[in-house]
């Protein structure tokens, strides 16, 4: 199982610090880090946003 984990700079306070927001989406485990980039362009492209950074986390079974 894998998921993309998005933070969005969501804008800034009433100091001006930084807001960030974070959506977290399952993803096929076929997605390598090329199609984890073309998902973020693509939610990129439908929000007032930016993208602060993403991760494509990967989860296995130890026990």
């Amino acid at each position: 199982m894998k998921k993309l984990s998005v933070k969005w700079l969501a804008g800034t306070d009433a100091n001006g610090e930084p807001v960030f927001k974070r959506q977290t989406l399952k993803v096929e485990d076929s997605v390598d880090v090329t199609k984890a980039n073309a998902i973020a362009q693509i939610l990129d492209r439908y929000t007032n946003y930016t993208i602060d950074s993403v991760q494509l986390i990967s989860y296995e079974n130890v026990i």
